[in-house]
């Protein structure tokens, strides 16, 4: 059984430190500084303030924290996955699949996703995702100059 769990504002240490495995193992596609050892996320702060329309929740499997999504809605109205990561040991046990459409089912409407085009896993992934709802998909050049994909999905 997977749950999707908002993340409490008194677990903001727990959701950092992994938000740092996942900002490093995002490191391959991407150049990110890290100051000491730490990797900034600008806007972490802002998925406990009100108003700001972010949320922020956690994968729980069987009990455990399985990873954890920060979702946002974009300036045009649709939801958006900014980050989404599940632990290692985690993958290919259908728990990302489950939380991710659980997430998209939980906000219906229109949706942006995107990833690293050189992230092969991540596109593979998504595509299973989205598979069944209509979406169109285009390459874009990121921040870090970076190929990525967006996929604008229509979740009913």
């Amino acid at each position: 059984m997977l749950q999707a769990v908002p993340v409490a504002k008194s677990e903001k240490a727990e959701l950092w430190k992994l938000l740092q495995d996942y900002i490093h193992e995002l490191s391959v596609y991407d150049e990110f500084e890290a100051t000491g050892g730490v990797y900034p996320y600008r806007f972490f702060d802002f998925y406990w303030q009100r108003g700001e329309h972010r949320w922020p929740y956690w994968a729980i499997a069987n009990g455990e924290r399985a990873g954890f999504a920060l979702l946002r809605r974009a300036e045009t109205g649709e939801m958006e996955m900014a980050e989404f990561y599940i632990r290692p040991r985690f993958r290919r046990s259908g728990s990302g699949l489950a939380f991710a459409r659980l997430l998209l089912s939980k906000y219906p409407g229109k949706w942006l996703i995107s990833e690293y085009r050189a992230n092969t896993s991540a596109v593979l992934f998504w595509h299973k995702v989205i598979e069944g709802w209509a979406f169109t998909e285009e390459e874009y050049i990121g921040d870090g100059g970076k190929q990525r994909l967006l996929q604008r999905v229509s979740v009913s």
